[in-house]
């Protein structure tokens, strides 16, 4: 076991919910979770988020926040605590920030899903308080059920169906950002993503109040571009985000522990060092604090892991809907009846691989935040939630033939816990 507050993530059960599996980590939104960055971040900043998760506790930041002017918040998807301690000898660039700065393991939220945990990093706010609770959602006011990464019907194969339907990306989350709050306090805001996703649905709900939007198209790219927006402003209250994806396509395709993950680590590290922070003069660098976490981690998922609903014809029956949410977090709606029998055969034919937990215990726990009466949200979470406790995934006719390597979603360590690396630039 390593330090006393991984010791504590690792331990920590939510009331209710004890008889889940030890090896399950807990998201912890009241102090060591990604819920609690933006908070951390505009404390840094000099500014207090409003109806927002608080920020970490005072003692892991309030020694870097003396003078603080600017903050580059950088979000590398798909990268877990176990796997970035692994590597960290490989990658000079990011043993040095560690070695001067402060490295601590936080929980990603649940489901441990991109939209899901980019949502509660831009916003402060819980699963449950922002409502994008998934990757694949039963939006009651479209009637469908929906990939909320291509914002499409789940059938369909075009790219962003729901916005020709008229639905709104920007009015799905309501919440307000951190990107609106910090501006509103008088601080710039700018945003660097990898350019495929600058002008997507997507972005119009986790990029929409940052006052200047660039894409860039590698990583030699991304470090120039951060170093150009840290130079013209560096006489201005600033925060930066940057988001790298690339680690979690990685994962996917050839798995979480695969030589191509380290690569990239080690090239992204390089990039940063020798682009960015080399190149940036101590003018630039005065009072600004790099604040590097992931979304989420990954888990090995082997194909020959992944359960096939249609090998499960009578499940399969039971189902109103095709599994909402994640392949290894699934939602389940039943027929009108079949509750008690689809726990019955899960318990029978399934325990070996997932974990059924009734979604109402998992709301009253506060696995996804606060407990709230908003019937929409309710409705996106089905009957129960069908855990992966190992490395398998439930795959329905959308999925079956995606040979992914790499998975998450669940609550298994490799993918909750993450890292958050806070270091001074000007130290």
């Amino acid at each position: 076991m390593g330090s006393p507050l991984e010791e504590e993530l690792w331990d920590r059960r939510l009331p209710g919910l004890e008889a889940l599996p030890r090896t399950f980590v807990m998201p912890h939104y009241g102090s060591y979770s990604i819920a609690n960055v933006a908070a951390t971040v505009a404390a840094l900043l000099g500014v207090e988020l409003a109806d927002s998760a608080p920020p970490l506790p005072a003692d892991l930041w309030a020694d870097l926040a003396d003078g603080v002017r600017c903050v580059v918040l950088l979000v590398l998807d798909g990268l877990g605590y176990l796997q970035f301690q692994h590597v960290l000898e490989g990658v000079p660039f990011f043993a040095r920030l560690v070695e001067r700065g402060r490295l601590i393991p936080l929980t990603s939220t649940f489901p441990s899903t991109t939209v899901t945990a980019l949502t509660t990093l831009h916003s402060g706010q819980t699963p449950l308080e922002h409502g994008f609770v998934g990757t694949r959602l039963f939006l009651s006011a479209a009637g469908t059920l929906a990939n909320m990464l291509r914002l499409s019907p789940l059938a369909s194969p075009l790219q962003e169906e729901l916005l020709d339907w008229g639905w709104q990306a920007e009015q799905f989350v309501t919440v307000p950002s951190l990107e609106s709050q910090l501006a509103a306090a008088g601080v710039e805001c700018v945003a660097h993503t990898h350019h495929i996703y600058l002008n997507g649905g997507l972005s119009d709900i986790l990029m929409r109040d940052a006052g200047e939007k660039n894409g860039f198209f590698g990583l030699g790219d991304l470090a120039i571009g951060l170093r150009h927006t840290l130079l013209a402003r560096q006489h201005q209250r600033l925060f930066v985000s940057a988001y790298w994806s690339a680690i979690d396509t990685l994962g996917h395709t050839y798995g979480p522990t695969a030589e191509s993950c380290r690569a990239e680590l080690r090239l992204l590290g390089q990039s940063l060092m020798e682009d960015l922070l080399d190149k940036l003069p101590a003018a630039a660098r005065r009072g600004t604090v790099l604040v590097l976490v992931a979304d989420h981690g990954q888990v090995p998922t082997p194909p020959a892991e992944a359960v096939d609903l249609s090998a499960h014809p009578l499940l399969k029956r039971m189902l109103f809907l095709p599994p909402a949410g994640e392949s290894r977090a699934a939602y389940l709606y039943a027929r009108p009846g079949q509750k008690e029998a689809l726990r019955d055969y899960v318990l029978e034919h399934l325990s070996d691989r997932f974990t059924l937990l009734e979604t109402d215990r998992a709301l009253e726990a506060g696995l996804f935040g606060p407990p709230t009466a908003d019937l929409e949200l309710r409705g996106r979470l089905g009957d129960w939630l069908l855990l992966a406790h190992g490395n398998s995934r439930l795959v329905g006719e959308e999925e079956k033939n995606l040979k992914m390597y790499g998975h998450h979603g669940s609550l298994l360590a490799e993918e909750m816990l993450v890292p958050l690396l806070m270091v001074r630039l000007d130290d």
